[in-house]
Formats: structure tokens, C-alpha cells, sequence
């Protein structure tokens, strides 16, 4: 997790340098007096401000560093005049957010869109309000068994790891560092605590201030194992527990980043959609933010007018609104409660709002007339298109589905595809090529279609490296997602893609 939140444009590789500038200085304290000790600590106020101008969750480190001090430093609690120096030192970095209202003046905006020049907007954005959505249940939240999270901690240290720190934390506190170990412990507590009840997509990346600790308390434990061997060994004990650690969570291809541009891929690719004139893409702070960074650094995607907001009441309200007005309004995901008020139609990696009972009037590449679930929906053909992506070629398949009646199943595709034997081929990493989803990104069940009117419906696959090497076909199978009986299948030729 570390290696790959610094290979991502994200803040987490720097909020936890913060992290650990913070806690180096709060642990090197002890045994300080006198003006060397005043200097020491004003240092750790200004890393602690610097560290509110990056991101909000250092206040994490708040309740450790305030036992460990109280602690550490008899007395510090009374009033003093180093307590104005230590004031400014906390709040000199804080005179960076000006830049905020200063740019913004000057005619500058965020690629999130969300910063809006005025009193509220700045404290807003200070006090992060927009994110306090997360710690209630929502449409990014995933929820995990106490097991996913043990083995979310074994993968990440092994099982070395976790026996190193348990021996480190029980050494450190029987040695002259327990004040340390107490600051240490509760600041890893208190980041677990965070994370389990801050429910985002990415929960794991808040782990890390608390994997970052447990590292800490494994160097104890490797300290302990030099101090068991004899003198004259003890060097080569301690080099022997770092390596015993190393091998522990050694994930060999895993940690290999060259190739990860999935997320890249999608932003050129949602970038590059066909927009019409005027057109507004409604999402998530992330997904808008992509379509603006491949605006301003490509040029692309600049018939379309980003509108963030994580809230779906809000997204419904913006929905109904855009199209009000006549504006073609895109969607990244899905949002309940409009399915049976619109229709829709795929459009690259997005979905198109149109009111109800009107698509686009586009022909497929080949037509068919394949009737499928007992003759209630007709396959009125496909396209199929190679893309060149960073991560690789991949295929494109679109699907022009029309109801001839109501449709009372909830169908969903399973997309496989398969070598000249009918097996699915598989990825470099063994997993097999097949993908099961809902048609148009989950934004409408299939019993919310009206008859006769046509739904393009939009897919995207990596080609494995055998559909590289040898024909393959992409199979198509539409199954009730119920009673999982196939209703109808398809199989279409995948061309090769050039050397």
C-alpha cells in the first residue's frame, strides 16, 4: 500500500512523511531541557500545522502527542511564555490557506470545482465539511468482516511483521521508552479507530499512519533480537531480523506499478466520450476531477461541464435539473431512484440521460434480429471496437438491446473471452478473463426498459495476452441474475491487434 499511494497523484505519501517528521521529533524529546527542549518543541508544532495545511486526519496524532507531553513534560500544561512562541509556531503554517483566496481572486480554480471564493467556501474547505458524509453509510462504503481486516494487515506486513511488533511493543515497554511506546500505540489505535468508522472506497489508505507505527514497534522487536545474541553477533542478529521482515511481506510482481494505468486509461477514455454541445457530467469529486485534469492537460473533453457532488439526493436534483433545461446530462455511475424516470444509453465509459422514451438513433455496426428470454428481447446487433490503451489493447463491445414486452427479470451479461478450445483465456496473473455486470453500469435494471425503445449498452474488457497471440472470441451470455438461467447468448469474433 505504501509503494502504491506513491506511484498515484494522491496525498497520503506526503501526509504520512508529515506523520512520521511528527512523531521523530516527539519521541527525540525526552532527555531534552532547557532552550534546546523549547526549540524541540516548537519544531513539533510547526510540523503539526504544517501537517493541518496537507490533510486534516493529522489531528489524529492530537491525542497521543497530548498524553505523551503531559507525560514526558511535567509541568508543560502551566502557563509559560514559551506558550506564544509554540502558538505561532502552530500557526505560522497555517498562513498557507491564503493562498486559496488569493489565487482564487486572481481568477484560479481547483480541478475539484468545489472551492468557492467566500467565507463559508474557505472554512468549508479548511474544515473539510464536504467529507463528513463518509462516516454514515453510502453509495463508496464497503463493508468488511473483521477477518477482511486481519488479512488486509497480514498482507501488508505478514505474519513477521505482526509477531516482530508484538515483540517490539512488549520489549520498548519494559526499556526507558514506555512514555514513547504509550505515544506510539495510541497513535496507531487511534488511526484504526478512524478508519473503521470513515467509510470510503479506499478505507486501507488511512491504515497507513497505523502501519507506519506497527513498522516502528517491529524495529523494536528486531532491537530486542540483537540484544539477545552475544556481542560480538548482535550486529549480524539484527540484520538477520530486518531481512526476516523483509521476506515477510515480500510480494515479488505485486509491488510492480510499471503497468498500472487502469485508472489513467478511464480518464482519457471518459475524456474522449462524444459530448454533445452544452453537456454537464455528473459525479463523484474524483471522476469529475479526472474529466477536468484531461481538459486542462489534453484538451479533451471540453464540450462537457463537470458538476460535482458525493451526496445522491444531490445528483438526483442536478439530474432532473439539467435535463429541464434541454441539457444532455451524463452520468459515471449509478443512482438509485431514476431508473423508471428516464432512459438511457451507454456512451463509452458513461451513461447518457435522456427523458423518458427517447435514445440516441444510432445503427450497430452488425445487425441482428436474435430474440432472447422467450422471445421478450431482441439483440438488434453489435459493435465491437479494439482500443490501444496504456495498460494494453482492449475491446470494446456495444449491445443495441429493444423489449418487445415488460421485462420481468433483472438480467445481467457475463462477458468471457475465450480461446479456439472455449475456455477462457486468462491475464499475466492467472485470473481468468471474465466479467459479470449489470447493463448500462447498474444505472437501470432491465425491468425498468420500455418496449421498443433500443438500449445501447457499453463494455469494456483487457484483452489477455492469448487473444494477443491466437483468434478469440468474446461470448456473450445474458443470464437472469435471480435464478442465474441463461436467457441467450453471442459470440463474437475478436480481431488481433496489430504488431
Amino acid at each position: 500500500m505504501w509503494w502504491e499511494q506513491t506511484t498515484v497523484a494522491e496525498v497520503y505519501a506526503l501526509h504520512n512523511l508529515l506523520v512520521a517528521a511528527v512523531l521523530f521529533v516527539a519521541v527525540d524529546l525526552e532527555g531534552r531541557t532547557g532552550a534546546g527542549l523549547d526549540r524541540r518543541i516548537a519544531l513539533l508544532f510547526f510540523l503539526f500545522g504544517l501537517g493541518l495545511t496537507h490533510h486534516r486526519t493529522i489531528v489524529l496524532l492530537a491525542p497521543g502527542l497530548a498524553i505523551y507531553l503531559l507525560w514526558a513534560m511535567p509541568g508543560i500544561w502551566r502557563p509559560r511564555r514559551m506558550w506564544f512562541r509554540w502558538g505561532l509556531a502552530l500557526l505560522a503554517p497555517l498562513l498557507l490557506y491564503l493562498y486559496l483566496p488569493l489565487r482564487s481572486w486572481m481568477g484560479a480554480g481547483d480541478l475539484h470545482g468545489s472551492y468557492t471564493n467566500t467565507w463559508t467556501g474557505f472554512w468549508d474547505h479548511v474544515l473539510a465539511r464536504g467529507y463528513t458524509g463518509f462516516f454514515a453509510a453510502n453509495a463508496l462504503s464497503v463493508d468488511r468482516s473483521p477477518a477482511d481486516w486481519m488479512g488486509l494487515w497480514i498482507a501488508q506486513s505478514g505474519w513477521l511483521g505482526i509477531v516482530f511488533a508484538t515483540v517490539g511493543l512488549l520489549w520498548l515497554w519494559n526499556r526507558q521508552t514506555r512514555k514513547a511506546v504509550v505515544l506510539i500505540s495510541v497513535v496507531l489505535a487511534t488511526n484504526v479507530i478512524f478508519t473503521l468508522f470513515y467509510r470510503v472506497g479506499d478505507q486501507q489508505v488511512f491504515l497507513l499512519p497505523a502501519w507506519l507505527c506497527a513498522a516502528v514497534l517491529a524495529g523494536g522487536g528486531v532491537a530486542w533480537l540483537a540484544q539477545c545474541a552475544p556481542d560480538k553477533w548482535a550486529s549480524w542478529a539484527a540484520l538477520a531480523g530486518a531481512l526476516l521482515l523483509l521476506v515477510g511481506f515480500w510480494r515479488g510482481p505485486w509491488v510492480n506499478r510499471s503497468q498500472a494505468w487502469a485508472v489513467h486509461d478511464y480518464a482519457v477514455d471518459m475524456a474522449k466520450t462524444p459530448f454533445a454541445a452544452g453537456s454537464v457530467l455528473i459525479g463523484l469529486e474524483g471522476e469529475v476531477t479526472a474529466l477536468r485534469y484531461m481538459q486542462q492537460s489534453a484538451g479533451l473533453g471540453l464540450d462537457a461541464e463537470g458538476e460535482t457532488t458525493d451526496d445522491p439526493e444531490q445528483r438526483r436534483r442536478a439530474v432532473a435539473a439539467a435535463i429541464e433545461s434541454g441539457r444532455p446530462v451524463y452520468l459515471t455511475r449509478e443512482l438509485e431512484g431514476i431508473a423508471d424516470r428516464y432512459s438511457f444509453s451507454g456512451e463509452g465509459p458513461l451513461v447518457r440521460v435522456w427523458p423518458r422514451g427517447e435514445t440516441s438513433p444510432q445503427t450497430p455496426q452488425v445487425t441482428l434480429d436474435q430474440s432472447l428470454a422467450n422471445g421478450a428481447l431482441d439483440l438488434r446487433g453489435y459493435d465491437l471496437e479494439l482500443l490501444n490503451w496504456a495498460q494494453g489493447w482492449a475491446v470494446r463491445p456495444t449491445f443495441y438491446w429493444q423489449p418487445t414486452t415488460p421485462l420481468t427479470q433483472t438480467l445481467k451479461l457475463s462477458l468471457r473471452i475465450i480461446g479456439a478450445d472455449g475456455a477462457p483465456l486468462t491475464y499475466s496473473d492467472g485470473t481468468p478473463a471474465v466479467t459479470d455486470r449489470f447493463p448500462l453500469r447498474q444505472v437501470a435494471p432491465t425491468t425498468t426498459w420500455l418496449p421498443g425503445v433500443t438500449v445501447r449498452d457499453v463494455y469494456e474488457l483487457y484483452l489477455p495476452p492469448g487473444a494477443r497471440q491466437a483468434p478469440a472470441q468474446l461470448q456473450a451470455i445474458l443470464y437472469d441474475s435471480e435464478t442465474l438461467m441463461e436467457v441467450g447468448r453471442i459470440e463474437i469474433p475478436i480481431p488481433m491487434p496489430p504488431n
